[in-house]
């Protein structure tokens, strides 16, 4: 067993790349309506006895989850806004900073980047005599950890997976030797287009999800009825050495999922040498800029945003109502896995270009999108019909209107398949539509527009996710 300091040049790195940036205030919450925790980085946002930083903390309320706004907005002496709420039968007051109206839609990952540390909730793991999926008989002192997937599991006395447990200012490298609570299949530190668990946002156990939100009807993969948001177990001797004295919410960050970046990064296209490098946790080049080089570059000022010209060959092929406009500059993108990628961001895609082979290829941006617990969940199987067919490789449908603007405008190529079923998201201005999101793209559907061209669009869901994360 390691104990590690906070002081650690290591770990504050670490912590440094991964931190969480805050949104900016929504004054838009309404009193009285619902309202998401979004932009805390997979850390969660703490209930607080009162409106300041100096009340004591009720518990933390996970990423992506609704709040009931029951009053506020109240500013204390340093000038922050809090909002009084309600959740999981508590109500304290929540920085404003972190909220954002509901909308509808809950379960945004509001990140557009792999992520590897995460605020869950964690119980001790008792059972002093039994052995563990891997063979080790547990011990009163041992310093490992249970995880909920059998895909992560160290071999008996081994490391191959470990995780870094961060509790109230002492933090520990333990190993996973067991499988559990509740799922042995729920791969949450996994993005949600990869996880097992589908339509979860990366982070959250599907335990948790289960247990606050009524994902699955409450249930975990055995069926039975989830009593807690546990996604770990910590073995005694971890426990103790944490200074935990009962469950409660910790900070793990999966050690297998960080990598270095190469030493040499790969090389810009040429010609664009200049380009900016964005690392873990720093905000992409979304700031509106100047025209650059017309012999590189189409310059669009709409958005104030310059395309590359291999780009714009690839663009020009889906164009503004496929990709929209650009929402960022063209740059190199490290992620937490230490993989490169040469990105832009547009309105409803992410293009990604391979300067090796000149290939333009998308990220599967649709998984990462809000939607209630209810409409990621698989559906049974049915015949198709001239109205209504089913996607075996999903477990979703597609129906009527938007079955037919799918058939219409490009199919599986152009949006992938349906990966929910169709939902309906409430405006803070009254209006409402229904979507229904893709690999690639939504769809909304506006009873307001009916017999309209537009009666059926095509969401900006990219625009959207990035004002969630608060860059």
């Amino acid at each position: 067993m390691r104990v590690f300091v906070r002081g650690c040049a290591i770990l504050a790195l670490l912590l440094a790349l991964l931190s969480p940036t805050a949104v900016q205030a929504e004054t838009a919450v309404p009193v009285g309506g619902a309202a998401v925790v979004a932009g805390t980085n997979g850390d969660g946002l703490n209930l607080r006895s009162g409106p300041g930083y100096d009340h004591s903390v009720l518990t933390v309320i996970p990423e992506g989850s609704s709040v009931q706004v029951v009053g506020g907005p109240e500013q204390d002496r340093d000038g922050n806004h809090w909002w009084n709420v309600q959740w999981a039968g508590l109500t304290g007051w929540a920085l404003a900073d972190y909220l954002r109206p509901a909308g509808g839609e809950t379960g945004s990952s509001a990140s557009l980047q792999m992520r590897a540390t995460f605020r869950i909730y964690a119980h001790r793991l008792g059972l002093v005599g039994q052995r563990t999926a891997n063979g080790h008989v547990i011990q009163p002192n041992d310093s490992f950890v249970t995880l909920p997937c059998s895909c992560a599991l160290s071999s008996n006395g081994g490391t191959e997976f470990q995780v870094l447990v961060e509790y109230r200012g002492r933090s520990l490298v333990l190993p996973v030797w067991d499988v559990g609570p509740w799922n042995v299949d729920d791969d949450y530190w996994n993005p949600p287009e990869v996880r097992k668990w589908k339509g979860l946002p990366q982070g959250v156990p599907a335990a948790q999800a289960a247990y606050f939100d009524g994902y699955n009807d409450g249930k975990d993969g055995w069926g039975r009825k989830v009593r807690s948001p546990a996604g770990m177990d910590i073995a005694d001797g971890a426990f103790a050495a944490l200074g935990m004295t009962q469950s409660d919410w910790v900070t793990v960050t999966f050690l297998w999922l960080v990598k270095d970046p190469p030493a040499t990064l790969p090389t810009a296209p040429g010609g664009y040498e200049g380009i900016p490098t964005v690392r873990p946790g720093e905000r992409p080049p979304l700031d509106p800029t100047q025209p650059r080089d017309p012999a590189r570059y189409a310059y669009f000022p709409e958005t104030g945003h310059n395309m590359p010209l291999f780009l714009l060959s690839a663009w020009q092929r889906g164009g503004w109502e496929r990709y929209g406009l650009p929402v960022s500059e063209f740059f190199r993108e490290i992620q937490v896995d230490g993989s490169v990628r040469f990105v832009q961001y547009f309105e409803r895609a992410v293009l990604v270009y391979d300067p090796n082979t000149g290939d333009v290829d998308r990220v599967r941006i649709g998984y990462y999108a809000a939607a209630p617990a209810s409409a990621w969940r698989p559906i049974d199987p049915f015949p198709d019909s001239d109205e209504r067919w089913f996607f075996e490789e999903t477990g979703h449908s597609l129906s009527h209107g938007f079955k037919a603007y799918w058939q219409a405008n490009g199919g599986r190529d152009t949006f992938g398949l349906p990966i929910t079923e169709e939902f309906r998201v409430d405006l803070p201005d009254g209006r409402w539509y229904v979507a229904q999101l893709f690999e690639y793209a939504r769809l909304e559907w506006w009873p307001g527009r009916i017999g309209q061209p537009d009666e059926i669009t095509r969401g900006r869901i990219v625009a959207d996710l990035i004002a969630a994360s608060g860059w």
